[in-house]
């Protein structure tokens, strides 16, 4: 996914993925969201890709269609959404700041150290 476009993580005005080991579920860019599979077909409404189970999140960003500014009913990420995972890329520089209330972001990990040997393969 990385490859086509999408970031780790939520973001307003986007394509918002969310999944888990048994499931998928996206919210469209207008805030609608979109499920299939649950109770049989595709499902318009309910809590899309914020669903509470999901551990994985990643977004597509989207240009408004006239040029404007993005919608302001997108939804946010629910509050206990998963962060991104360490590694992933930072946010646009559009992107909106966090609430006051999020937890500070964890400090970043550097090493100036070479790696380990690996271990000999199992057998030898």
């Amino acid at each position: 996914m990385l490859a086509r476009g999408f970031q780790y993580g939520t973001a307003p005005n986007a394509l918002v993925i969310g999944w888990n080991g048994g499931h998928t579920a996206v919210t469209l860019p207008d805030g609608t969201s979109v499920a299939s599979g649950e109770r049989g077909g595709v499902h318009l409404g309910g809590p899309g890709a914020y669903q509470a189970g999901f551990t994985h999140h990643m977004f597509l960003p989207m240009a408004p269609e006239d040029g404007g500014a993005p919608p302001l009913f997108a939804p946010p990420p629910p509050p206990d959404a998963p962060p991104p995972p360490p590694d992933a890329p930072p946010p646009p520089p559009d992107a909106p700041p966090p609430p006051p209330d999020a937890p500070p972001p964890p400090p970043a990990v550097l090493i100036d150290a070479p790696a380990p040997a690996a271990p000999p393969p199992p057998g030898s």
